[in-house]
């Protein structure tokens, strides 16, 4: 393993940045530290797994940004290095600000938490000075987005996905209805529907992936 890549032995996780040559950037957290999965995990956010899924991992770089040696440190940090590359005006594949899934939770937490900094999201000079002035807060709203009851995970869940996922058929695999998110898959609760991708969803796929580059915070 690279030694960039070596993990304290006191962390429970750490947060990473994929970089492409395309020129794009993927911001993510993890909590496996095996070394095979530290060396070859890039990211699994809706947007990152359709590129994944079309072109490979062929072009990538990981970096790890930090480290945590609990949850609340590894959202926070996660969160912060995000809003870091915003402000940089960097190119991300991420939809949302990091921090605990769903974003609507997530985003929920800090209008009651942190107001202030929920107020400057359109300005990402603002908002990663927010994040730095206002840990304590921001940690507060974490901790509430990550108490969300199964109803709200899965509600808000259901709202991202129908925003990045192709919901129009029935799913082959666990037979849920069209509209409706694929909770079956014993690998993952979030994993959304598998199926055979025509041409034309892919091409669809692509441009939602391009369009996401472009638009920030989401709406």
């Amino acid at each position: 393993m690279d030694p960039s890549m070596q993990i304290p032995t006191d962390a429970i996780g750490y947060v990473f940045r994929t970089d492409s040559v395309a020129g794009w950037s993927y911001i993510g957290q993890s909590t496996r530290l095996d070394r095979d999965h530290v060396s070859h995990y890039f990211g699994s956010g809706d947007f990152i797994r359709q590129v994944l899924e079309r072109e490979g991992p062929n072009g990538l770089t990981k970096h790890i940004l930090a480290t945590a040696t609990d949850q609340l440190e590894l959202h926070y940090l996660e969160m912060l290095s995000i809003a870091e590359a915003r402000r940089d005006g960097d190119q991300l594949l991420n939809g949302d600000f990091g921090g605990p899934r769903p974003s609507e939770v997530m985003q929920r937490a800090l209008m009651q938490f942190a107001p202030e900094v929920m107020a400057a999201a359109d300005d990402p000079q603002r908002f990663h000075s927010g994040l730095l002035k206002h840990r304590e807060m921001i940690e507060q709203a974490i901790v509430e987005a990550g108490n969300a009851s199964d109803e709200e995970f899965y509600a808000g869940l259901e709202r991202d996905l129908l925003a990045t996922q192709d919901l129009s058929h029935p799913c082959p695999a666990c037979l849920s209805t069209v509209g409706e998110v694929c909770r079956t898959n014993p690998r993952s609760l979030t994993a959304p529907h598998a199926t055979m991708q025509s041409d034309q969803t892919r091409r669809f796929d692509r441009r939602r992936s391009e369009l996401a580059l472009m638009a920030w915070p989401p709406r």
